[in-house]
């Protein structure tokens, strides 16, 4: 009888000892923690907010161009009064909500006098280190204080930071009556 105790006693030990030890997951086997341990399921519900920024290269506020003519005080200003061409690169990063897709539009903040057009066209493409599909609009865009759709729609990405990447696009300024610019004149990118 003494022994049939010892061995129940024993069986009884051992079953409190199994029921509170750990599970050991042998790590180099993925199946022990892929499918072993005790899996539970959390639900959680993210809402990553949308980001959308443009940039222009070169910077225009550095006062680099690659074709703009050094003005020197006595000199004549031989592009006024006849087009005057430059061109830049328009970069953007982009994170939709939902997968939507956006597009980018273009628009003057103020009225451009009459008898002076500011015409922008999307020339080229390229991509050094992004992430995108380019769609522009190839069309020549005379600017006014309207949206004007420059690059139709595209989805979530970036075009890399700085010049010969993203959008290489050339403005023409046809100004054959010598007029200015109002002050505080912008040519604006927006994404939408």
């Amino acid at each position: 009888m003494k022994k049939s105790q010892l061995i129940s006693i024993a069986i009884f030990s051992l079953f409190i000892v199994n029921s509170f030890s750990q599970e050991i997951i042998d790590a180099s086997n993925p199946d022990t923690f892929i499918l072993g341990g005790g899996q539970e399921t959390n639900i959680a519900f993210m809402d990553l907010q949308r980001i959308a920024i443009t940039d222009i290269e070169p910077d225009p506020h550095t006062g680099s161009s690659s074709s703009a003519t050094p003005i020197e005080a006595g000199k004549p200003y031989i592009n006024v009064g006849s087009p005057t061409t430059d061109e830049f690169w328009l970069n953007f990063t982009y994170r939709s909500r939902n997968n939507e897709n956006a597009k980018i539009f273009t628009r003057s903040n103020q009225p451009i006098p009459e008898g002076i057009n500011v015409i922008i066209q999307i020339i080229s493409t390229a991509n050094i280190g992004g992430v995108y599909n380019a769609n522009p609009n190839t069309n020549p865009i005379t600017l006014n204080i309207s949206n004007q759709v420059i690059v139709n729609d595209f989805a979530s990405g970036y075009t890399g930071d700085g010049e010969n990447t993203g959008y290489l696009i050339r403005y023409t300024i046809e100004n054959p009556s010598f007029q200015s610019l109002p002050t505080g004149f912008e040519i604006i990118f927006e994404i939408r």
